[in-house]
């Protein structure tokens, strides 16, 4: 069987085992958090929003709309997207939409947006040297396709100060939506050329929103987030398909030759701002510091097989694999690519490291969570995901040593010990940690309603996945939370006015 065929099978247990255990019933109605408020009774229109994105490849902000848009009731919303592409292939400054997206490469979701309903349009990369040549075609755009969309929806900060206006020009609602991630240079060079400000005049967005006050104030301001300019939605997720599965667990490891290995773990495009070279520097220290180890504080974790398993693509991946080799680790660290069903990877990991320079909520750290596994993160990620306490934040200025020595002494707390040479046993004995767990807790986890004992609750991932579904739910960080909520968001701004009248008159 190849690994693509057990992946199959994964998605068909996971499907199997959620059916069985949970019953349909009525979905949640709690609102996400946010700080915005909108209207439970307005009336059901089609809306088409165009989202203007930098690709429709698979990465954090573009996961999360595909997300949203699998889950509405398109009969009612439908998405449409607006991507920047080079325009040299063609031969062309200023080509046409249907001419750049002949000369481009297909991006991870084309075939799944059309399939969803949505179509995809281009428009050539903006740069300081093509601004009027670029501000007619955008103008040229809008206007051939002036009354298709309700609302434009900008994720794309670097000219959202000219498309926006543009599309509002030509009968749109604007939005402007800071995703949960902010490359942390990116921030400053936002700030030194303050792209924001514009952005903020009325005649830009009509509403400014950001999936986490973080990033909210990185990008526009304290002074903005402060005055209540700018609406923060936190973006949900698929709850059920990261809660910990032991049966996918051991099909994927046993598929990758992983077993007995513990597995550290990195979900993040190869991005110079992912910190990936950072990443290898602090695995090849933790390999040194326990090959080495004077002092015998590590003699648990000898001989522990390690490997760092990484998901994700991007224009850095070659530059980072030459990094690993150069640091001895190559034969360690599996670099898997991009996968739509990234929740069945989180399976494999027993750890998770995340030494992004980024400021906001990532999602990744979300579903980490949701898997049960301890994190090691950068201190730029907001503390507020930090819902069960597995996330252990460290500062990027210290150093790869410092970081790998963290973590050993994290390994070390957790009870963590190499497998006996020659012996089948991994370094997890469940049911041993299971009895260990009711010891500790004092109760089965399914059973219990409130708390989050943390030390228990690394010591055996299997034993609380329906505590932490709870917490998310209760946090209203599950997606049917924020569809039902985004869904009663578009209706509201997008509303025929006579629509809207009734309401205020009712």
């Amino acid at each position: 069987m190849s690994i693509f065929e057990t992946i199959e099978s994964a998605s068909d247990i996971r499907k199997r085992e959620f059916e069985k255990n949970n019953p349909r019933k009525t979905t949640t109605q709690n609102r996400i958090p946010s700080t915005i408020r909108v209207s439970e009774n307005v009336p059901q229109a089609k809306i088409r929003i165009l989202h203007v994105l930098t690709s429709i490849d698979l990465s954090g902000m573009q996961s999360h709309i595909m997300n949203l848009y699998r889950n509405f009731d398109r009969t009612h919303i439908q998405f449409d997207f607006l991507i920047p592409r080079d325009p040299t292939p063609t031969g062309k400054e200023f080509p046409s939409s249907d001419e750049l997206l002949r000369h481009r490469r297909a991006g991870f979701f084309d075939a799944e947006i059309t399939r969803l309903g949505g179509r995809v349009y281009a428009i050539p990369t903006y740069n300081s040297n093509n601004l009027f040549g670029y501000t007619e075609l955008v103008n040229s755009f809008f206007a051939q396709h002036e009354g298709e969309w309700k609302i434009v929806e900008g994720h794309m900060y670097s000219a959202a100060s000219i498309y926006l206006p543009l599309a509002k020009r030509h009968g749109a609602i604007t939005i402007m939506h800071v995703g949960s991630v902010i490359d942390a240079e990116l921030v400053q060079k936002i700030r030194r050329a303050n792209l924001t400000a514009p952005i903020l005049k009325e005649d830009c967005a009509d509403i400014c929103f950001a999936s986490s006050i973080g990033a909210a104030r990185a990008i526009f301001g304290d002074i903005a987030v402060d005055a209540g300019r700018i609406h923060v939605i936190q973006d949900g997720i698929n709850i059920q398909n990261f809660l910990y599965n032991g049966k996918i667990r051991d099909a994927f490891r046993d598929k990758l030759g992983l077993d007995n290995t513990y597995v550290f773990g990195c979900v993040a495009q190869f991005h110079k701002n992912q910190n990936h070279e950072f990443l290898f520097h602090v695995f090849a220290w933790m390999q040194k510091i326990l090959k080495e180890d004077p002092t015998g504080e590590y003699d648990m974790l000898q001989g522990l097989p390690m490997k760092l398993l990484l998901i994700g693509d991007g224009e850095e991946i070659m530059n980072a694999a030459k990094v690993a080799a150069e640091l001895g680790i190559i034969g360690q660290v599996l670099f898997l690519g991009t996968w739509g069903n990234v929740y069945d990877f989180y399976q494999i990991m027993d750890y998770f490291i995340y030494p992004a320079n980024v400021n906001g909520a990532p999602a990744a750290l979300m579903e980490a969570q949701v898997s049960g596994l301890p994190c090691m993160a950068s201190d730029t990620i907001s503390k507020d995901i930090n819902l069960t306490g597995l996330i252990n934040y460290y500062p990027l200025t210290e150093s790869p040593e410092s970081w790998a020595y963290h973590i050993l002494d994290e390994l070390s707390n957790m009870g963590i010990v190499a497998p006996a040479s020659g012996s089948d046993d991994g370094y997890y004995d469940y049911d041993t940690l299971m009895n260990l767990h009711r010891l500790l807790s004092g109760s089965d986890d399914v059973q219990t309603s409130t708390g989050f004992d943390q030390k228990s609750y690394l010591l055996n991932r299997s034993a609380s996945p329906k505590m932490v579904e709870r917490i998310f739910k209760n946090a209203g960080l599950n997606i049917e939370q924020e569809v039902g909520f985004m869904t009663r968001l578009y209706q509201n701004i997008g509303a025929p006015a006579q629509n809207k009248e009734k309401e205020r008159t009712t």
